[in-house]
C-alpha cells in the first residue's frame, strides 16, 4: 500500500499509528544532543520527511541543500540520489542526526509530530506543516518558502498552481457533473469518500463523488454498493507506478462484475499514476489536468 502515504490520510493513520507508537515510545532510547553547528558547510542542510515535501523542496530549487529524504521520495529523479532516512512512519532518528540538518521538514499528523518534538528536544530545528487540503498545500508552500529563504520561488509556484485551478474552474463552468468512483484499492475494494482531498479534486475538476456521504473516510464497498452508485467514470490510481501497465491490462476483467454501471458500459475506466494524483504537492496542476480529462473526455483509454 505504499502509494497511500502521499499525502497522509486518516485511513492510513488509523492502520499504522499503533505500530508507529510502539516504535516511538518503546524504542525511545536516550539520544545525546548533537552539535549541529559543526556542519560541513555554512549552507542549509535540509531533510524532508515525506515525498510530497520532497517535491516541494526540490521545486523551490534546493537540490544542493537537501541532504536526506524519506522512503518513496522518487520525484524528481535527483531525489533518489539523496540519503534515505527511513519511512515517514518509522524514520530513523539517528540517521537524521548523522546528517547534521539545519532544518527537518515534517507533516503535522500525530506520529510525525512526536518525531518533531523529539528532534526539537535534542537541538534540531524543525518545520511542521499540515497538508490535508489544497488550501493547506498553498499555505505549506508559503511557509516552507519563507523558512528556506525561497519566498519568490514559492510565490511563483503558488501563482502557477492557482492559475491552473482557476482555469480548470472556468472550463468546468456549468457543465454536467459526472458521478465519479475513485478506487483506492481492489482487494478488498475500497474507495475515496467525501471527506478526503480526493473528493476536493473530483469536485474541483467537475465531478461528483459517486458514493456520497459515508461513515468511513476510505470505505470498503461491495459489488452491490458500486452498482447502486451507478458511476459514470471510474478512476483508479496505481498503488505502485511500476504496476501501471499491469493494472491497465486487467481493467476489463476486474470491472466486468460492474457491467451494469455507465462507466463500464462506456469503458470510461482510467488507471492513472498514483504518485501524481495522490500527493498534494507542486505537481497539483498536472494532477488537476489529468483528472479533468478523465472526467470529461469521452475517449477510451
Amino acid at each position: 500500500m505504499k502509494n497511500f502515504q502521499f499525502p497522509i490520510s486518516k485511513f492510513q493513520v488509523a492502520i499504522f499509528a499503533p505500530l508507529l507508537m510502539i516504535f516511538l515510545l518503546g524504542c525511545d532510547k536516550k539520544v545525546e544532543p548533537v552539535d549541529i553547528s559543526r556542519k560541513e558547510s555554512s549552507g542549509m542542510r535540509i531533510i524532508s520527511m515525506a515525498p510530497n515535501l520532497t517535491e516541494i523542496l526540490f521545486a523551490l530549487g534546493l537540490d544542493e541543500e537537501i541532504v536526506g529524504v524519506s522512503e518513496y521520495s522518487n520525484y524528481p529523479e535527483q531525489a533518489q540520489t539523496k540519503k534515505n532516512i527511513g519511512s515517514f512512519w518509522q524514520p530513523d532518528i539517528e540517521s537524521v542526526l548523522k546528517l547534521k540538518p539545519t532544518l527537518v521538514v515534517t507533516l503535522a499528523f500525530e506520529q510525525q509530530a512526536v518525531l518533531a518534538s523529539r528532534l526539537k528536544r535534542i537541538g534540531c530545528k524543525t518545520l511542521t506543516v499540515d497538508i490535508e487540503s489544497i488550501e493547506q498545500l498553498y499555505s505549506a508552500i508559503e511557509e516552507i518558502g519563507i523558512a528556506v529563504d525561497r519566498k519568490p520561488q514559492a510565490q511563483q509556484m503558488l501563482d502557477r498552481l492557482k492559475s491552473k485551478q482557476q482555469a480548470i474552474a472556468q472550463r468546468v463552468g456549468q457543465s454536467e457533473k459526472p458521478k465519479v468512483l475513485w478506487v483506492i484499492q481492489r482487494d478488498p475494494l475500497r474507495v475515496a469518500g467525501t471527506t478526503t482531498f480526493v473528493n476536493e479534486l473530483i469536485e474541483l475538476t467537475g465531478g461528483v463523488n459517486a458514493v456520497g456521504d459515508t461513515l468511513q473516510i476510505y470505505p470498503p464497498v461491495s459489488t452491490e454498493n458500486v452498482i447502486r452508485a451507478m458511476p459514470e467514470v471510474i478512476i483508479e490510481p496505481t498503488m505502485d507506478p511500476a504496476q501501471l501497465e499491469t493494472q491497465k491490462n486487467t481493467v476489463e476483467t476486474f470491472y466486468r462484475r460492474f457491467h451494469l454501471t455507465p462507466a463500464v458500459k462506456s469503458k470510461r475506466i482510467y488507471v492513472i499514476d498514483g504518485d501524481l494524483v495522490s500527493r498534494l504537492g507542486p505537481r497539483l496542476d498536472e494532477a488537476m489536468e489529468l483528472i479533468y480529462n478523465c472526467i470529461h473526455s469521452e475517449q477510451e483509454k
